[in-house]
């Protein structure tokens, strides 16, 4: 009979850590600059530091070859520099053409401030898109920063962050940096360099602004990131930040405010702690919600019922709005929301046929480009019939876009997948001569594609960047000049299951009081008619969320046969 065999265990390892060579001095009349290099570049003279995670150079004076990656005013990388330094001031600053704020701006801004004097611990800017909340924001700051004393202000930006940054970084010049120091960090890259290896953060600031505050409103790592530096479980205090948290579709369910649970606590009276399970605390309170697969959202009554819904959304709305004084700021674009219409497409029976083939028989036969396995099942399968019904209409939308064109309007196409969309369809359009601004796929320039549309070079602009990008008319651009004024169309080539994404997108030329009308685009009898619905329902429910107008969903609500929507607000319950 075998006998098992004994074995025996190895003492784990023990890790060492390998100590980091001291700082260099530097010598008379010499400084530390912080260097942001690509991997490929190790010029001489230029040490990596891993407690820095960046290039340290130090001299007089940076190389004119090392200039380009030097610290970007506003940056993580500047405000390094300047502790290196000493520095009692901030040394980086940018410049922009000047603004004078509007009357609601200022207006909006004391009321965050008198939050802030009221000893809250931060204020919800639900305002809708394109009204001015980024200004807002940083005439509250700097208000707040004289308050109580400080002098930091860190800024969280979402993707891309090629745009979003240098657009936060021109706006703080425009209206003067007051001698702040300002740290822009984008939220799933730059977030993690704030917290130090002991899971810390590595700065104090005074008050904390979360553009597109609706990027937390999920359990993630940048989830806690932000909750860590915001001190969220902290009791509120002279050393906890005040916090702007700013978005005009702040989530479908108020199980998703993660990023407000500690603000909700303290309009409670209760421990921060006590709320960090917010779906759980909200169901203690009668809210309709359950926990389905370790993820809380409404339960089967509410999925069921808009009535059920806006009464819950309403409910946490009004705890901030009927606070003392009013923690919650959503002043509502005067220009009206923008409308939305349906457009179905009707696919022909050969179109038809290929939307029910297998997706590789379809790869193969509309000459696709095929990527790993092609079996799908669940989600995936459903993500193909939507690119497929989305790719089989290609034609009618281009088709749609250019007698626009033609018409005079300048035309945003938006979409969600690249291969199957964005790609063929800017193709197409260049095509036929009609030259196109892609902001999609992650490119390095986009803000050069940007401008190219705002500046009227090309008419059209197909994206999938749905927030912090502006392709308004007449927009004041940072060298001055103003864009086209040309009206803007949009259309929606796919609908999009989340209504956050939907409504932010119509919010790109939708905002600073000018109207662009939004078409949502869909294959009937297809799987994007669901996909167009369930849009619909949710952008009612973020309306609902701010107490905004609902009256333009009316039209493609009956569409697909809803009747929740009411046709006047004056007639909700």
């Amino acid at each position: 009979m075998a006998t098992a065999r004994t074995r025996t265990r190895r003492a784990p390892k023990k890790r060492t850590t390998k100590a980091l060579p001291p700082l260099p001095t530097p010598g008379p009349g010499e400084k530390f600059f912080l260097l942001h290099l690509p991997f490929e570049l190790r010029p001489p003279h230029v040490h990596y530091r891993q407690d820095l995670k960046r290039h340290l150079y130090v001299g007089k004076e940076l190389p004119a070859d090392l200039a380009p990656y030097a610290a970007k005013p506003y940056s993580y990388e500047a405000w390094v520099e300047d502790e290196l330094n000493g520095e009692k001031t901030p040394t980086h600053h940018a410049t922009a053409t000047p603004r004078k704020p509007r009357p609601a701006q200022i207006e909006d801004a004391t009321i965050a401030v008198q939050a802030a004097a009221a000893k809250w611990r931060g204020t919800f800017i639900g305002s809708g898109v394109g009204t001015g909340k980024t200004i807002t924001c940083l005439l509250a700051a700097k208000a707040i920063c004289h308050l109580r004393g400080g002098d930091t202000v860190l800024i969280t930006v979402d993707r891309p962050a090629t745009m979003t940054i240098p657009m936060w970084r021109l706006n703080i010049a425009a209206i003067g940096d007051g001698g702040l120091r300002w740290i822009i960090v984008s939220s799933d890259g730059g977030l993690k360099h704030l917290i130090g290896p002991n899971g810390r953060p590595r700065i104090n600031p005074t008050v904390v602004i979360n553009d597109e505050a609706h990027q937390f409103r999920r359990d993630s790592q940048r989830t806690n990131r932000m909750k860590r530096i915001n001190k969220a479980n902290s009791a509120p205090g002279a050393s906890t930040p005040f916090v702007l948290s700013v978005t005009a579709t702040p989530g479908h369910c108020p199980t998703e405010y993660l990023y407000l649970s500690s603000l909700l606590a303290q309009i409670h009276g209760e421990s921060p702690k006590e709320w960090n399970d917010l779906g759980l605390k909200l169901s203690e309170h009668g809210f309709p919600v359950v926990k389905k697969f370790g993820t809380w959202g409404w339960d089967d009554d509410a999925a069921a019922s808009q009535h059920v819904r806006d009464k819950a959304i309403a409910t946490v709305r009004d705890w901030m709005l009927h606070a003392t004084p009013p923690v919650m700021i959503n002043r509502q674009a005067a220009w009206g929301a923008p409308s939305l219409e349906g457009l179905p497409v009707e696919l022909s029976p050969e179109q038809r046929r290929l939307y029910l083939a297998e997706w590789g028989d379809y790869q193969r036969e509309m000459r696709l480009a095929r990527q790993g396995n092609d079996m799908a099942r669940g989600l995936a399968a459903v993500t193909r019939f939507r690119q497929k019904a989305s790719h089989l209409r290609i034609d009618s939308t281009v088709d749609r876009v250019a007698m626009d064109v033609e018409s005079g309007f300048q035309v945003l196409v938006a979409v969600e997948h690249v291969g199957t969309a964005a790609q063929p369809i800017a193709d197409a359009l260049e095509e036929r001569g009609i030259p196109v601004a892609r902001l999609f796929g992650g490119r390095p320039d986009m803000e050069e594609q940007r401008l190219m549309f705002q500046k009227g070079q090309v008419k059209v602009a197909v994206l999938n960047t749905v927030s912090s990008v502006s392709l308004h008319a007449g927009e004041e651009l940072s060298d001055g000049s103003v864009a086209t004024t040309a009206p803007r169309r949009g259309y929606f080539h796919q609908p999009r299951y989340s209504g956050i994404a939907a409504q932010q997108m119509m919010g790109r030329a939708h905002r600073d009081g000018q109207v662009c009308d939004w078409s949502l685009i869909f294959g009937e009898g297809t799987i994007e008619e669901d996909a167009a619905q369930r849009m619909v329902t949710r952008l009612s429910g973020l309306a609902a969320s701010v107490d905004a107008d609902r009256s333009m969903l009316k039209d493609i609500a009956s569409l697909f046969g809803a009747d929740w929507l009411p046709v006047d607000r004056a007639l909700e319950g």
